[in-house]
């Protein structure tokens, strides 16, 4: 089996394998080639993808873990202090995110945000040298940031990002669109500043519902004269067409779509 591992501490989420059935939120012991992590199920995967090392879920986590893993973010949130002293006096253009000590504390994992790409190589060698520690410094981005801290959404419910998703869809403001949305970026943007994943959810079905529309501006006859269209709603399968004097909405199944693409009222 293949679950998702989450974590609160600031690690990035990853893949690992089990011999055994865990439920979503248990909190478990996994062992990866580099060290061992505390972390919670997440969801389970079909397939082996998406793991890039050997990974492995070593045993369910017990009251002596929970311990030990209190003591290690103490130990954590005093090395972020030590770290954000280290950074100020590089003089480098980053924001420190995260500082956690892995599980039995063999690495101090550094997560950070920049707009810029970063030459940390001498950062790096002062930081080993401070903490006498195997270091790892990984530059993340505000998508990455929400995944691995959450929240709430507009919608009022966990960030997806946090929940359920892996991989980050394929998101653009032709989706906003195609779902008739209005192009207010505060109202289309999530926590991470970037558009929403959930735009991609529906977005095929919108494109495929889409194509029995006519076009914006597209003349219609009726027996009512000629309209223009001048709107629609998908999800209510209406189209609302401007006359001279008036504009009224019609069902799209009071018109229909011949060969030509000329849209004649059926009624």
């Amino acid at each position: 089996m293949i679950y998702q591992i989450k974590f609160s501490d600031g690690l990035p989420s990853f893949l690992a394998e089990s011999n055994w059935e865990y439920s979503k939120g248990t909190e478990v012991i996994v062992k990866s080639d580099k060290s061992t992590f505390f972390g919670k199920i997440g969801r389970q995967l079909a397939e082996k993808t998406g793991i890039e090392e050997h990974v492995k879920v070593l045993r369910e986590a017990n009251e002596d873990d929970r311990v030990l893993l209190r003591s290690i973010r103490q130990e954590s949130a005093f090395a972020k202090e030590e770290v954000l002293e280290i950074v100020e006096k590089s003089g480098l253009n980053m924001q420190v995110a995260a500082v956690t000590y892995n599980f039995d504390q063999s690495y101090l994992f550094i997560s950070f945000v920049s707009e810029n790409r970063v030459d940390f190589r001498q950062l790096l060698k002062d930081l080993a040298s401070h903490f006498q520690i195997r270091i790892e410094l990984r530059q993340i981005g505000s998508r990455d940031k929400a995944q691995t801290f959450g929240g709430l959404g507009p919608c009022g419910r966990p960030l997806c990002c946090s929940e359920f998703l892996y991989d980050f869809p394929s998101v653009s403001i032709k989706m906003a669109k195609n779902q008739q949305l209005a192009f207010n970026q505060g109202k289309l943007n999530g926590m991470c500043g970037r558009l929403m994943c959930c735009l991609s959810y529906e977005d095929e079905f919108y494109k495929q519902a889409a194509k029995e529309f006519p076009d914006y501006g597209k003349f219609i006859h009726t027996s009512e004269g000629t309209g223009k269209v001048i709107g629609m709603n998908i999800l209510s399968r209406t189209v609302k067409l401007a006359f001279e004097d008036f504009a009224r909405e019609y069902n799209l199944d009071e018109l229909k779509l011949d060969q030509n693409q000329e849209v004649v009222h059926g009624g």
